[in-house]
């Protein structure tokens, strides 16, 4: 973690350093984009825009192109998002530290790989994949720093800076540091994420270029849970024990780290057009912004420009239209098909990763230790994965037949350990690794009728050491501003995560090596989206072959298939300047209950006021309570030793009220929040924990911001 304390200061200074020497002139038409200006000092930068700057010019580009904007507003959603990962954690549960694994209230079996993943699914929740990197383009160099307390000691820092050399050129650098030393001995999480991104397209739009680097490392230390005792200790209340530190747990003396680097790019060349300029990206903006114009509403002001901040200008208000509705279905077209175009392009995308898991324990007992016995006293157990993606494809558009891609694919993957062991016989009993290579072949096709859309997509391994493949298919009709429907249908057969086939470990009874079938998985669903009725979305899962960890922390694959319901519905109404926010899910377990374990109701409710200010409106108050509620469950047990949750049916969580009180506000583009979590945890019981001898957190403060500054 040297790295991580020592960079935020680092990127911090230099923010402030290009943010102190720098201005912007505005242009007179006719500049260029950028313009240098010799009777200026060296250490400043002349920026010459072209027009009126916009909000909308500041674009985020997904790795699928759908294009949004920097959004500077507060909304509900955003407040969702204020956590560590900085998603919406509805279907999640925290363990009481932030930086600490979550527990799963719902399950997702959508958009599967066919090629295989290291697994250590706990440890994932702050790693970035390809499709959580983001690109950019703008005028202005920009800056977003996202800070949360921590517990007891630390914070979190998410410190973003991209710019534009030109219309062509874009770079951007992302670091984010956590570190917070929790309630419970040995919980400290310390985490560090870097990510630096670039993208380049030809001044005529034929070559596109982009990429990216990541690397991370998650430290936590891990203490088992609270003892036998300690649970009895916690659920009365005794006071004795309000200092948390003073419980018991089961160890003191380990820790887990995740940590692992990816080396990312992908670029494409037009080879033929007809038309005399190409779409650089899809810009779906104009759409949303159509249909915000359409949306009936009496509120003062429809967005921030975070350039021009006039008294009288529109902003969003988060009573009417929620910031998530920027975003467009990824079931509609990546690039607009033209009437007159008819285009021819090639294609071409790499990427390398690795990654390491390591679980530490010192001064540990041979025998009978939590864990069981070991070979060593002193716990070093190492596992590594590489792998390797190469793909080339081609992609042919015309208002007939709409867009068709076809791609081929090398993979190769190495997960491996540095010994092997030998049963007394010296046999050999576990190997040490899983190495090999596959090569697959995908077809892409996406069309429309007007507002109707169809998208397909098939993949599949032709040969090496894995088998594997998909077939996806949705249909999509969007009735202007007033709805969406999406029916979609994916079947998928894929090689189960490496660790449960083979894991190794100094703990003799965590060593295994295993020939597991293939996991089938069938996802039907539906997907319903409207400003005024809400939305819905509901999912029908079967798996057969389902993997899982066993009550013995065992990998094991069930001889039934799993038969699985989930239907989430959200709706917010408002009256004045109150708003209720609701989201609700309901899970259904139609087949194997005995191993596999979901509550029926999950449900979260915030209540809110919402107004401007002061004289001129120069803040925006967000003010009102969430109650998040799930029904008891037999939740996953956690294993920090595997960095995976385990079958258990003995112990069930749930059933308790998690009430957080907030107070959010915005002055111009800062956004404050301040919340007190589970505020009536001394009133309501202790029996709230995110997994079975984990408690939740209790009562605790956090503050928070979110910052964006245009240079």
């Amino acid at each position: 973690m040297y790295f991580m304390k020592n960079n935020i200061l680092i990127i911090i200074l230099f923010f402030l350093t290009v943010s102190a020497n720098s201005q912007i002139i505005r242009p007179e038409k006719g500049d260029s984009f950028y313009k240098a200006d010799s009777t200026r000092s060296n250490k400043e930068i002349k920026v010459i825009l072209s027009d009126k700057t916009k909000y909308t010019d500041y674009k985020v580009i997904s790795a699928s192109n759908d294009t949004t904007f920097i959004d500077t507003t507060l909304t509900i959603q955003k407040d969702y998002k204020l956590n560590y990962t900085r998603k919406d954690d509805f279907e999640l549960l925290p363990f009481h530290n932030q930086g600490q694994t979550y527990n799963k209230l719902g399950y997702n079996f959508e958009n599967n790989s066919i090629f295989p993943e290291m697994g250590i699914t706990a440890k994932r929740y702050n790693y970035k994949t390809i499709e959580d990197i983001k690109y950019y383009y703008v005028p202005t160099p920009t800056t977003e720093l996202s800070y949360r307390t921590g517990l007891e000691q630390g914070q979190m820092l998410d410190a973003l800076l991209t710019m534009n050399f030109s219309k062509q050129t874009n770079i951007s650098i992302a670091y984010k540091g956590l570190r917070s030393l929790g309630k419970y001995r040995n919980s400290l999480a310390s985490h560090g994420n870097f990510r630096t991104t670039f993208n380049y397209s030809s001044k005529n739009s034929k070559y596109f270029l982009r990429g990216h680097f990541s690397s991370f490392d998650f430290l936590n230390n891990e203490n088992g849970g609270l003892t036998a005792t300690s649970i009895e200790n916690f659920e009365s209340g005794n006071t004795n024990y309000v200092e948390r530190a003073r419980l018991d747990v089961n160890y003191t003396n380990g820790s887990n780290m995740f940590e692992g680097k990816r080396y990312y790019f992908d670029h494409n060349y037009t080879l033929i057009s007809k038309n005399t300029t190409l779409q650089q990206q899809n810009d779906s903006l104009k759409t949303q912004f159509a249909k915000r114009n359409r949306y009936n509403t009496t509120i003062k002001r429809l967005k921030i420009d975070t350039l021009n901040l006039a008294s009288n200008q529109a902003k969003i208000d988060s009573l009417t239209f929620l910031a998530t509705a920027i975003t467009a279905d990824s079931s509609m077209f990546k690039d607009v098909i033209a009437s007159k175009e008819v285009s021819l392009k090639i294609g071409h995308s790499f990427q390398y990763e690795t990654k390491h898991y390591r679980f530490y324990q010192t001064n540990n007992s041979i025998t009978s230790g939590f864990y069981g016995n070991a070979h060593s006293s002193e716990i070093e157990d190492h596992t590594s994965f590489q792998k390797l993606d190469n793909q080339l494809f081609a992609e042919f558009k015309s208002p007939i037949i709409g867009k068709l891609k076809a791609s081929l694919n090398y993979f190769d993957y190495n997960y491996h350990y540095n010994s092997v062991i030998f049963e007394d016989n010296n046999n050999l009993a576990i190997q040490n690794k899983i190495k090999g290579n596959a090569i697959g072949f995908g077809a892409d096709w996406i069309t429309n009728y007007k507002n109707f859309f169809i998208t397909a997509n098939a993949s599949t391994i032709v040969s090496g050491n894995i088998t594997g493949s998909s077939l996806k298919a949705s249909a999509y009709i969007k009735k202007d501003s007033i709805f969406s429907f999406k029916g979609y249908a994916e079947f998928t057969t894929k090689t189960p995560q490496l660790n449960t086939q083979l894991y190794q470990s100094d703990y003799v009874d965590y060593n295994w090596s295993n020939n597991f079938k293939n996991e089938d998985i069938t996802n039907i669903g539906v997907e319903f989206k409207s400003n005024k009725w809400g939305n819905l979305k509901a999912s029908y899962n079967l798996v057969d072959n389902y993997t899982y960890f066993n009550e013995n922390s065992t990998p094991t694959q069930a001889s039934e298939t799993l038969n699985y319901i989930k239907v989430k519905a959200s709706k917010a109404i408002s009256y004045g300047k109150f708003t209720l926010d609701n989201t609700v899910m309901y899970q259904k377990v139609a087949k194997g209950e005995s191993f596999f374990n979901v509550p029926e109701i999950v449900t979260r409710n915030s209540l809110f006021y919402t107004d401007y200010l002061f004289k001129g409106d120069p803040l925006f108050l967000q003010t009102g309570v969430t109650l998040k509620y799930f029904t008891k469950f037999n939740a996953g047990a956690y294993n920090p030793l595997l960095s995976e949750f385990t079958l258990q049916n003995d112990t069930e969580i749930g059933n308790y009220p998690i009430l957080d009180l907030f107070v959010n506000a915005q002055i111009r583009r800062t956004r404050l929040y301040f919340k007190v979590e589970n505020f009536t945890a001394s009133f309501t019981g202790r029996d709230y924990y995110a997994a079975p001898s984990y408690p939740y957190r209790d009562l605790t403060v956090r503050f928070g911001l979110v910052w964006n500054f245009f240079i």
